[in-house]
């Protein structure tokens, strides 16, 4: 199998989904938690990414997660991920776990010129296995405070890219988005107007 280079992709119907239900929730200006989750294939690699809530308040903790998958019989060694985020996503110390396991993450806020806000983290030498088995789907989480910050009613965007014995693959903007709530003109804890809820 040739090795996969970096590619991005929408995943139209799962986007579709999430992004509905996200503006429902905020059109009728109901406040609570919205998860949203985007899914994809890249060839035989199946990834799942959800946000616990895509409609979170300044000061709220949010968790992102990212499902690896196998849907044939070749296996994956995963040696990186880099979860990318909005610079006002502030990351939770300690937060970073692959099967609720503990990782000690690079972790870049975007104060640096020139370089993206991420958590990375390099697995080797023990990486984690892919396979198309029962209980050999890992899950990347990593936590998020919402910064006072963070634009509202507009998207921020996520994504992820990592590096694994099967290639790379770079989703900057695949999603969730996340649209950060604010009060309403009236002070009501309406919702404003919500910018385009997924990058392309």
């Amino acid at each position: 199998m040739a090795p996969r280079t970096t590619r991005r992709g929408v995943a139209v119907g799962a986007a579709t989904t999430a992004a509905l239900g996200v503006l429902s929730l905020l059109g009728s200006g109901v406040a609570g938690a919205a998860p949203a989750t985007v899914a994809w294939d890249d060839w035989y690699s199946h990834f799942t990414r959800t946000v616990t809530n895509s409609t979170p308040n300044p000061g709220e903790i949010i968790t992102i997660t990212t499902k690896f998958e196998r849907t044939n019989s070749t296996e994956e060694h995963l040696y990186n991920i880099k979860d990318r985020h909005a610079a006002c996503l502030k990351y939770v110390p300690g937060s970073a776990k692959m099967n609720n396991t503990p990782l000690d993450p690079q972790v870049d806020d975007g104060s640096v010129p020139g370089r993206d806000p991420l958590v990375s983290v390099d697995f080797a030498p023990n990486d984690w296995i892919v396979r198309n088995q029962p209980g050999s789907s890992p899950v990347f989480s990593v936590s998020y405070k919402v910064g006072d910050d963070c634009s509202r009613g507009n998207t921020l965007t996520t994504g992820m890219d990592y590096n694994g014995s099967l290639g790379s693959g770079g989703y900057y903007t695949k999603g969730p988005g996340i649209v950060v709530s604010y009060l309403g003109a009236g002070g009501d804890g309406s919702s404003g107007s919500v910018g385009s809820l997924f990058g392309s």
